[in-house]
């Protein structure tokens, strides 16, 4: 008897593993929206409660309005943003290597200014032999390529359009589904797993919590930073501002830097160039409204939903964006978050020590 039970769980184990890796084949094109789509769902269910409490409609009625509302807030708005992303950023190289040739900024880079003195006091400290002319092309051959990279982006995503609209049509039906039987799904789940339900919970609650830190504190936060920041751009002559304030929005996200990697250089150009007011301006206004936003508008809107090292964040972030591109700014949160309630469940219920 004690055979047949083993070779029945050999049995099973083998096809869980089969079908693991089947459906993972089949839903790896698709992991991105579909884990999009969680984060979404997960972000809008108090908005579809909200609906069923205060209109009295059933809960296949608010998942359909709820549904709405977010193609009509997040995914249209998208589409047409990619169509004015992909005019600007055609332009985008050529702007930035003409800025870099104008005369002050190409001397206090590369010729006899601040930081050209600053690379060549390095090169005689480390001994090593630093050719400026060298410094010059492999900046112009970064800015190339991340220029490129950009471009590419965008006309990647114009230009398979079928592919655009079917992910996020995946990502829609894993919202729409989500809302409909995310309590069923949850249930479900929750027996798979052999942690307590008050465990689970915490670690769905925590889910939640970072996806409305992440998407709607830090978006409305990151939208307010660039919009402001691509205004004060627009105002001081600077071109392609639709394109500068979508990176700063994305830029927000990042803390500890944040807009400033766009508006100090852009502010240290105008000095350079002349327009000193317009660049002490623009570096005062767009550092108060970085200031504003983090230290109290953030810290007000966030409340007590969650706390997290900044430091933390950031790492994540860039690891998160190492694995699974701009998308990282998203999940590299979230997966740092759910590590930090697993080690502290750990530590809460776990960590005895065997004497």
């Amino acid at each position: 008897m004690q055979n047949k039970y083993n070779v029945t769980y050999v049995f099973f184990g083998f096809l869980f593993l089969l079908i693991g890796y089947l459906v993972w084949m089949m839903a790896r094109q698709m992991i991105g929206p579909i884990i999009f789509g969680l984060v979404l769902a997960g972000v809008f269910n108090p908005l579809k409660n909200k609906i069923i409490s205060k209109w009295k409609v059933t809960n296949y009625t608010s998942s359909i309005l709820t549904t709405l509302i977010i193609t009509l807030l997040v995914l249209i708005p998208l589409i047409f943003l990619a169509l004015a992303l992909s005019k600007e950023a055609v332009s985008l190289y050529q702007r930035i290597v003409s800025a870099l040739a104008h005369h002050e900024v190409d001397n206090f880079l590369f010729g006899q200014g601040a930081v050209a003195d600053l690379i060549r006091s390095f090169s005689q400290m480390s001994g090593m032999d630093i050719d400026m002319d060298q410094v010059k092309t492999a900046v112009l051959n970064a800015l190339k390529g991340a220029s490129g990279t950009v471009i590419s982006s965008i006309n990647s995503i114009m230009g398979n359009i079928i592919t655009f609209i079917f992910d996020l049509a995946i990502m829609m039906i894993v919202v729409f589904g989500i809302f409909i039987e995310g309590k069923h799904l949850k249930n479900y789940i929750f027996d798979l797993s052999p942690l307590p339900s008050d465990q689970e919970q915490k670690i769905l609650e925590k889910f939640n919590q970072m996806n409305y830190v992440t998407l709607v504190c830090n978006g409305v936060g990151g939208v307010i930073q660039g919009v402001l920041a691509g205004i004060a751009l627009w105002f001081t002559g600077f071109e392609s501002i639709v394109l500068w304030t979508v990176v700063m929005v994305f830029l927000a996200f990042v803390p500890l830097v944040g807009i400033s990697i766009v508006t100090i250089p852009a502010s240290l150009y105008l000095v350079l160039t002349g327009d000193t007011g317009a660049g002490v301006g623009l570096f005062i206004f767009t550092s108060l409204v970085g200031l504003i936003v983090e230290n109290w508008f953030k810290p007000k809107f966030i409340g007590d939903r969650i706390k997290i090292n900044s430091t933390f964040v950031l790492l994540t972030i860039i690891g998160g964006m190492g694995v699974f591109g701009m998308g990282g700014i998203f999940y590299g949160p979230i997966i740092g978050i759910l590590f930090l309630t697993v080690v502290e469940i750990y530590h809460d219920q776990y960590n005895f020590v065997v004497e």
